[in-house]
């Protein structure tokens, strides 16, 4: 082999890496961000990966300890590395050689795994696949990113001097207070029994969320017709019982008349389609956000996702939550996700629900930044939403009381 300032094939860059590994007795592989895979060679990727495991302990890196960690077959290996110790000012040359070929091969390997998946698939699982292999291929070529503390720093006061940095603003200054808003990145569940208004307090986030941005709705339980009637009631103040009957007076009309820019202006998108799974909820928020920017996905709810592994429910449930909080980093947006309770609050004197109640699966809990439990208290006229901030990763855990307004499909914050 002749190293030199031509063109070497990967096996060439991965024994003049090796070489380089020996002759800074390991010192290259500080700054190293390869994987023993990486390497075409797989003896070379063993090597690599011993090297390493020696640096890590603070050991000798050379022929000795190498040849000690390793087989004695791989001695002609090390023996041919061995040649090429002077070149360890080029080390960095070979790495990102090794790199743009582990990738190069990669990319084969990915099309050629997309090409035998199975085609009885449904497509969006397919599809969602497919996506899956490329996301992983695309983290795989992305080098580490960093930054210093002190590189922070003015960023992070002029965010805490002009207010709440990064965070949406909810609808409701109380929760502002209690939580800051809504945080890109973050996972928050809304949860209650039925009837007593996740689906209201859904509307009014996304409502909130589409002032900055296109917000992907996933309505599993409720049609897109009756989402919009919530929709209508809320920014219109008209009774939402009389749009669900079509039973609008001439005042009604006026009404809504008088606020369609408003309701016009709701940058809110709905996928209204049952059984559901989180690669349709991420393949339908991919395809907003390549149309403008995304604001948040909003999921209606947990626990009527669908799912095709033979798992428990529970099992099922955890993976569904475990995927809205990879979505949420994918995407840097919040994504609110609405889920059921047990009846375990029911048999309770004061009926109100606890983290404990959340149905199906405890990895909710882990996996939430912000957990909202929703109760109702006292009656029409006076009747008040509670929203307990059970769990809130970023601050307080206080409660929230708010006026509840079901005629009008909304919660305001008290006067």
């Amino acid at each position: 082999m002749s190293i030199g300032m031509g063109e070497f094939d990967t096996t060439d860059a991965g024994i003049a890496y090796l070489g380089a590994v020996l002759g800074s007795n390991g010192k290259v592989l500080d700054e190293s961000t390869l994987n023993a895979d990486d390497f075409s060679n797989p003896m070379h990727g063993r090597v690599f990966e011993a090297a390493k495991g020696l640096r890590n302990q603070n050991r000798p890196v050379g022929l000795v300890t190498l040849g000690d960690a390793l087989p004695k077959s791989f001695e002609a290996v090390l023996n041919e590395a061995l040649q090429y110790t002077h070149l360890t000012y080029n080390a960095e040359a070979y790495a990102e050689i090794i790199e743009k070929h582990s990738v190069r091969r990669r990319v084969v390997e990915a099309g050629q795994s997309i090409a035998a998946l199975d085609p009885s698939m449904e497509a969006s699982e397919m599809v969602d696949r497919a996506q899956a292999i490329v996301a992983e291929l695309a983290d795989r070529a992305v080098k580490p990113s960093f930054q210093f503390i002190r590189e922070m720093v003015d960023e992070v006061l002029v965010n805490a001097v002009e207010g709440n940095g990064n965070f949406i603003p909810s609808p409701w200054r109380a929760l502002n207070v209690a939580i800051g808003g809504f945080r890109p990145g973050a996972v928050y569940i809304v949860a209650a029994r039925p009837g007593v208004g996740k689906s209201v307090v859904a509307t009014q986030i996304a409502t909130a969320l589409s002032s900055v941005g296109v917000v992907a709705f996933a309505s599993l339980e409720m049609s897109g017709r009756e989402l919009t009637h919530r929709f209508i009631s809320e920014r219109s103040q008209v009774n939402v019982g009389r749009l669900n009957d079509a039973k609008l007076s001439e005042w009604d009309i006026d009404r809504i008349a008088q606020h369609r820019n408003l309701i016009d202006s709701l940058n809110i998108a709905v996928d209204e389609r049952t059984s559901v799974k989180p690669g349709d909820v991420r393949a339908f928020a991919r395809t907003l956000s390549r149309k403008q920017p995304l604001a948040g996905i909003v999921v209606d709810y947990l626990q009527l996702m669908a799912s095709d592994s033979r798992n428990d429910r529970v099992a099922q449930v955890t993976e569904f939550s475990r995927q809205m909080k990879v979505m949420a980093k994918d995407f840097d947006v919040p994504v609110i996700v609405l889920s059921q309770l047990n009846r375990e609050s029911e048999k309770r004197a004061d009926g109100r629900p606890r983290i404990s109640d959340l149905r199906e699966s405890g990895a909710i809990e882990q996996d939430a930044d912000v957990i909202l439990l929703l109760s109702r208290e006292g009656e029409d006229p006076q009747e008040r939403l509670i929203i307990d901030v059970a769990k809130n990763r970023h601050g307080n855990t206080p409660e929230v009381e708010l006026d509840w307004q079901g005629v009008y499909s909304r919660a305001v914050d008290l006067d």
